[in-house]
């Protein structure tokens, strides 16, 4: 007889969301910096920090979802990182970007530059790099533990 796994992945996605949303939702700084950039006087300086808080944010709503306890044989693998940690990269850089022009664009318009800033392109090379180290470290952790076993 045969058994059907369930897909876990839709739903380990929706915790690792909802934790990384709600870390930015919290986080007073972040508040305080999207009202400056709703007003118009956000600068770069604090769009770097932002980026920082953004990145840090998805750090550990991804470390805090992908745990052992939370995936199958306790491992990251290739679709479950695919489908887990790139949208929360592509969020955070979508997030950062929309900073980033806003404040460019306002620091256009008061120069009088009538150039539209563009937005920086996902880095899907970096993306496959972060995931694959993640990947190969879950998988090698195994193969460690297997050979500490046999000696």
């Amino acid at each position: 007889m045969e058994t059907q796994k369930n897909d876990i992945v839709p739903e380990l996605y929706e915790r690792i969301h909802k934790d990384f949303r709600s870390r930015i939702a919290i986080n007073p700084w972040i508040r305080a910096f999207r009202k400056k950039l709703k007003a118009g006087t956000a600068t770069q300086k604090e769009a770097s920090y932002y980026a920082m808080l953004i990145g840090r944010s998805a750090g550990e709503a991804l470390a805090n979802g992908l745990t052992e306890d939370n995936l199958p044989d306790g491992k990251i693998y290739w679709n479950i990182a695919k489908r887990t940690i790139e949208p929360i990269l592509r969020e955070s850089t979508d997030m950062v970007n929309d900073a980033m022009v806003s404040i460019i664009d306002v620091m256009h318009k008061r120069k009088r530059i009538g150039i539209k800033p563009q937005r920086a392109e996902f880095n899907q090379d970096r993306c496959d790099a972060i995931m694959n180290k993640i990947v190969n470290l879950s998988l090698l952790e195994d193969d460690d533990e297997q050979e500490a076993g046999q000696n």
